[in-house]
């Protein structure tokens, strides 16, 4: 749903205690193989969870950043 380099808000699962340790993998188009990364729980409802990545890998960051100068910008 909500993607950054600090973490990310997941719409996907059920509701997650705070401060809950996750392991978690996505894609982004820039980097051909997923992105894996802890994270911990910050706040979670019956609609969402938001999480703080625990610190992502020098490539990780690279292929992120390349992959939000890529989106439309917000007007």
């Amino acid at each position: 749903m909500n993607l950054s380099l600090g973490g990310a808000l997941l719409t996907a699962g059920p509701k997650l205690p705070m401060g809950q340790r996750v392991s978690i993998a996505f894609n982004v188009p820039t980097m051909d193989e997923a992105i894996e990364v802890g994270a911990t729980v910050r706040w979670s409802d019956d609609k969402a969870t938001g999480i703080q990545f625990d610190g992502l890998r020098a490539r990780d960051v690279w292929a992120l950043n390349k992959y939000f100068e890529q989106l439309p910008a917000l007007s």
